[in-house]
């Protein structure tokens, strides 16, 4: 089993988590692989498809190990149970719950919970969770992850619903380490028709834009240094 340091430091580096919430599961594998084919090196299926924990069994047994796949919108401990069992990664939920973070902490996963406010991030700390998923992160924008850096300065961040080519930027510079994107709707049509090689030029562009972000964010890091 991958450690949960491994995990998150893999996520971290890939600095794109494709969510995929969807009915339509026909072309879930398929376009798996494509986000991996750009370059990232983990995918979210939410429990609210159809059939979740049989796609993520058939995920962790056909697609390459270094893809990490995991749980989302996990509420609850049994739920974890029932995610981990079937083969998933990582744990997300969309708020703060300590039942799912003990389960997580219980079962050696990687919890990422969902906090919008000081309060919530200081109760997921002491909870044990291992990433702070900033949702919905556009109602905050990226001034929040500047800002709360600034009392819990080794937090993994997360910027998850809202985010676009456009102000991607904004939230890496700020200091999101990961942002999340909806996978089967960045090139809709392509998902529907299961183009892969679409999507992953789809994708590729949100490698690229993150890319750039960090290394805009460094220049400026060590101007900064330079001028002190």
């Amino acid at each position: 089993m991958l450690s949960k340091q491994h995990v998150i430091e893999r996520m971290c580096e890939s600095g794109i988590l494709p969510v995929f919430r969807t009915s339509d599961v026909r072309h879930l594998l398929a376009a798996s692989q494509a986000y991996q084919d750009a370059g990232i090196g983990c995918v979210e299926y939410t429990l609210t498809m159809p059939n979740a924990l049989d796609l993520l069994k058939e995920a962790a047994a056909s697609l390459p190990a270094n893809l990490l796949v995991g749980a989302g919108t996990v509420l609850d401990g049994p739920a974890v149970a029932l995610a981990v069992a079937a083969g998933a990664k990582f744990i997300a939920s969309p708020g703060l719950s300590a039942e799912m973070i003990q389960a997580c902490r219980d079962h050696g996963v990687v919890s990422i919970v969902g906090a919008i406010t000081p309060s919530e991030v200081m109760q997921a700390l002491r909870l044990g969770a291992d990433i702070i998923k900033v949702f919905p992160a556009v109602c905050v924008g990226p001034a929040f992850f500047a800002e709360i850096l600034g009392p819990f300065p080794k937090l993994h961040l997360m910027a998850a619903g809202g985010m676009t080519l456009s102000n991607v930027k904004d939230y890496v510079a700020a200091g999101a380490e990961v942002v999340t994107l909806l996978a089967n709707g960045l090139d809709a049509a392509a998902y529907t028709a299961g183009d892969a090689p679409a999507i992953t030029r789809a994708a590729a562009k949100w490698v690229k834009a993150v890319r750039a972000a960090r290394q805009a964010k460094c220049r400026s890091q060590r101007v900064h240094k330079l001028n002190r």
